[in-house]
């Protein structure tokens, strides 16, 4: 990843219609949690596709400590010295702080020693980016999944194909997704409220506006995550 698609993405992160306030805080301000997913973003000798770890802890002041990221699309494995940007999501924010690898460790399992940022920015990003989108679906609470089509996508919410029964606004759906994530196809499933009835603009064809509930962390880090990739590669998706 260049410095110019670094940059995009944190314009994304920020949103296009934000304020483009960016504010230093501390670690702990995060407000992260054991197991909680970070981002990563590798040297350019390593590769370009991002990695995904969990915190295991930190020390203040000294060093973070996460799982060993998937390692197979990259060149090899990281090293001590090896410079990483690292992203988190928590709430309506978005965090980065840039670190090196400290130490890596094997025993008793695989982690990384990274060490403890300096500076770590946060922004405010918007509710709901909302980008177009022609992907396959199925809702999966009936006795038969149904097939249908998201035709636009939200962290919070989606615009669906109708599909036969009818249903009423109101009532609650499980809709399983499969998105394509930095080349890895991830199924997500997720309670979704119909909100409304209505027509997708051009083709005249019924469709709902959903609304997600219960969407725990690790769900919500892939459905932000699916919608700024599209954001930074294809920005006139953006809706």
């Amino acid at each position: 990843m260049n410095n110019s698609e670094a940059g995009m993405i944190e314009a994304v992160a920020q949103g296009a219609n934000a304020p483009g306030v960016v504010k230093d805080v501390l670690f702990k301000d995060i407000g992260l949690k054991i197991g909680d997913r970070l981002i990563l973003e590798p040297p350019p000798k390593l590769g370009e596709q991002l990695g995904m770890v969990k915190l295991i802890g930190y020390v203040n002041d000294v060093s973070v400590l996460v799982t060993m990221p998937d390692t197979r699309a990259w060149a090899g494995p990281p090293i001590e010295g090896d410079e990483f940007a690292v992203r988190a999501f928590s709430g309506r924010h978005a965090y980065g702080f840039s670190t090196t690898v400290g130490k890596r460790s094997v025993n008793p399992f695989e982690y990384l020693h990274l060490q403890f940022p300096r500076r770590i920015t946060m922004r405010q990003i918007r509710n709901a980016e909302r980008i177009a989108t022609t992907i396959s679906a199925r809702v999966l609470d009936g006795a038969e999944p149904v097939s249908t089509t998201v035709t636009n996508l939200s962290a919070t919410g989606a615009e669906l194909r109708a599909w036969d029964p009818p249903r009423a606004i109101g009532e609650t759906i499980s809709l399983e997704l499969i998105l394509d994530i930095h080349k890895v196809r991830t199924r997500v499933v997720v309670s979704a409220t119909i909100r409304n009835t209505h027509d997708i603009v051009d083709t005249g064809e019924a469709a709902y506006g959903v609304e997600f509930s219960d969407v725990n962390a690790q769900t919500n880090i892939f459905l932000k995550s699916f919608v700024y990739q599209n954001l930074v590669e294809q920005p006139h998706k953006r809706l």
